[in-house]
């Protein structure tokens, strides 16, 4: 990008070199020249460092994302929890069942009506 220096300072270069317009003109340009290269220069430099920021979020995300075999093992391994949950339910309800059982077979052979029911049919 070509940088020209504006008319109001050209013309106090102008004033600081006694009216030389060509002096001033030589002066004018070198300033702009280095304008121009601090410009380009901050140019690679801006591009530079966003070049090292890509890549270095590039890296840090791809540490925290998740791949697909790190899922696929977490899925696997939550799989099994459950499956491992199912049997305990399946013998806790088993469990349930003998107590349930149990409790019925208790309550009837204690309740005085089956026990002289009992006495009646082994008479």
């Amino acid at each position: 990008m070509n940088y020209s220096l504006p008319r109001d300072v050209f013309l106090l270069l102008e004033d600081a070199f006694n009216h030389d317009r060509t002096r001033a003109e030589v002066f004018a340009t070198a300033i702009e020249h280095a304008i121009q290269a601090i410009d380009e220069k901050a140019d690679e430099k801006i591009t530079a460092k966003k070049e090292s920021l890509k890549s270095e979020l590039y890296n840090d995300l791809r540490t925290e994302l998740a791949t697909k075999e790190f899922v696929r093992a977490e899925i696997n391994q939550v799989r099994s929890e459950i499956n491992q949950v199912r049997s305990e339910i399946k013998q806790l309800g088993l469990l349930l069942k003998v107590l349930i059982g149990i409790a019925v077979f208790g309550l009837t052979l204690f309740n005085p009506a089956f026990v002289k029911l009992v006495e009646l049919v082994t008479k």
